[in-house]
């Protein structure tokens, strides 16, 4: 079951970015901190008591609504001085692959008074939350595991989680591990974040711990020792009939920790990288985890990567994974940047989530760039082009279907993946042609505004939610001449189009070169643009080819349907072009 929202927008005459403005704002309740007593089995059962803090900030609320998986079975809600509080919660889904919803509704005794606090005593049970998926191997559900509110990127809560488990099992959590101790059979350790936090997980395995520094920071992965069932099924493959063993791969065992020390290395040399770029790493320490399936979760110091990103390029081969940078450099360096954009920086509403995952993609595409190389770098933003330009289900094009600002609600059941295409891959984008605009080929830190926006807006909305505009007025701090379309030092132009807008502007760029005599030449030619709607502004950058190198001449302003040119050049180009290093989301013909 799919629930589409048709329409949402501001009451009366306000913007929608000033209603978000404090993201707050239609909150009758914030969380101020958890303390979470929790036991997980080795029947991969989750028994926790969560004493929850609230601040009331409407006068009158009777019901809070709280988000909870509803696989966990709420046994009692008391208010901290012990009285029982009614409650409900949706059916029990029993692992069925239908829906009833994810909240726990607590009613008050007594209306709540804004400025009030309370502590509310949450007690629950069940299973299906944690699953047990291999000799040693667990998936602990990220999220849903403790009450929460839908807004927690928005805010942030102090954490104290307190955990028992298996002696046999490491556990690893968010926050600082204060202390461990062993009773009986039974593992006990404590976790404390130092700084609020927006969300809260741990995993917990048979895990081979490996720890590497990256500087200051303690970079711990906790592999599991044995492959999960899914891998198992990718070991089955060196025992399949029907074909010569000598036309299988070698796949070795799949077991993480055997990469455990080179996951440690990739993840150092990842948070450096960042460091230059982003600023400070936000926390003292970060670790990471396998886990199954092919996706990740980045929680504030602690990562779930998939179990894929922790083979060698033979056992992916070998089980069918074909694009090797993507589950690899990729795909570790977008989660451990969400350290920054997303946790380090929240959002505070739905439509400034590209701040964190769009943010997120420009990150490991960055990182593939260094990791890899430039045409690498290249052939990544080529194929998240490629994806905004391919077509859903009703054979519209992506890129169509809404701007990156409309984040969540771009996703429908007419569309359920245009969220992840349009704020993923167009929001990375948007960063890298901020980034291009502004690289300056003729310095020896070529990069060096780009990362002073990054840096100042990670300074600046340090641990606290920021919004698009919050983002667009530091970019116009370091914004060069040529970016000022407008000349009134805004970015009016390039955020109405690519971030609150939607368009993939087509050029076709035509040029002759004719001798002037002297040793210069003559360049006559147009750049005609179309796809996109009347005034439509871009700057273009201008390549020349010569003695095999390709080099940056300048820009073309373009605002209208054609632009004439007329320079000239000291030499005759081998061959001139234009948006070579997809400096712009543009298609362009020659």
């Amino acid at each position: 079951m799919r629930f589409d929202t048709w329409l949402s927008f501001p009451a009366g005459d306000r913007k929608a970015a000033e209603v978000f403005k404090d993201p707050l704002a239609k909150q009758d309740l914030q969380i101020r901190g958890y303390r979470i007593n929790a036991a997980v089995s080795g029947g991969a059962e989750l028994q926790a008591e969560a004493r929850v803090t609230v601040a009331h900030r409407a006068d009158g609320e009777r019901v809070l609504l709280f988000e909870l998986d509803p696989n966990l079975r709420v046994e009692s809600v008391k208010v901290a001085e012990g009285t029982a509080l009614g409650f409900f919660q949706p059916r029990d889904p029993k692992d069925r692959n239908q829906s009833y919803g994810e909240y726990v509704a607590v009613v008050l005794p007594e209306p709540a008074r804004s400025g009030e606090s309370c502590a509310l005593d949450f007690r629950y049970i069940g299973k299906r939350v944690i699953r047990k998926v291999g000799s040693g191997n667990y998936f602990c559900q990220s999220y849903g595991w403790y009450p929460a509110r839908p807004c927690s990127f928005a805010t942030r809560a102090d954490f104290e989680m307190n955990f028992r488990n298996p002696k046999a099992y490491a556990l690893v959590a968010t926050g600082n591990k204060i202390s461990e101790t062993v009773d009986g059979g039974t593992r006990i350790s404590t976790w404390k974040s130092d700084l609020p936090l927006s969300v809260a997980g741990f995993a917990f395995g048979e895990y081979k711990v490996h720890t590497e520094k990256a500087g200051a920071i303690d970079v711990e992965v906790y592999a599991n020792r044995e492959a999960d069932d899914f891998m198992r099924q990718g070991e089955a493959l060196e025992h399949l009939p029907g074909q010569p063993t000598i036309d299988r791969p070698a796949l070795g065992s799949l077991s993480p920790a055997a990469l455990a020390k080179t996951m440690g290395i990739e993840i150092a040399n990842t948070l450096r990288l960042f460091e230059m770029y982003f600023g400070p790493y936000p926390y003292g320490r970060l670790a990471v985890t396998n886990i199954p399936f092919a996706y990740g979760q980045g929680w504030p110091m602690l990562l779930y990567l998939s179990a894929l990103s922790f083979l060698d390029t033979t056992q992916r081969h070998g089980i069918g994974v074909t694009r090797h940078t993507e589950i690899t450099d990729f795909f570790r360096a977008h989660e451990a940047s969400h350290q920054w954009w997303g946790h380090g920086v929240g959002w505070k509403s739905y439509h400034d989530q590209w701040i964190s995952e769009g943010f997120a993609q420009f990150s490991g595409n960055l990182y593939v760039q260094f990791r890899q190389n430039e045409k690498e770098y290249l052939n990544r933003l080529r194929q998240d082009k490629e994806e905004l330009l391919t077509r859903d289900q009703r054979n519209r094009v992506y890129e169509s279907l809404g701007p990156v600002w409309m984040g969540t609600r771009l996703s429908s059941s007419d569309s359920p993946r245009a969220y992840s295409t349009v704020v993923y891959k167009k929001g990375g984008y948007i960063l890298h042609m901020l980034r291009m605009m502004l690289w300056d080929p003729r310095s020896p830190k070529p990069d060096e505004h780009f990362i002073a926006i990054m840096q100042e807006f990670s300074r600046t909305f340090h641990n606290k939610p920021a919004s698009t505009e919050d983002f667009k007025a530091i970019a116009e701090k370091h914004m060069t001449s040529v970016m000022d379309l407008d000349r009134n030092g805004r970015l009016d132009w390039f955020f109405r189009q690519y971030v609150y807008g939607t368009g993939v502007p087509q050029y076709r760029f035509r040029y002759t070169a004719e001798d002037a005599g002297s040793g210069k030449w003559k360049i006559s030619g147009s750049v005609t643009q179309s796809g996109v709607p009347a005034g439509w502004r871009d700057i273009l950058r201008l390549y020349a080819r010569s003695s095999g190198s390709l080099a940056p001449l300048g820009w073309i302003a373009v605002s209208r349907e054609e632009t004439p040119l007329e320079f000239m050049l000291p030499m005759k180009p081998e061959k001139l072009s234009l948006n070579d290093s997809e400096d712009l989301l543009a298609e362009v013909k020659q």
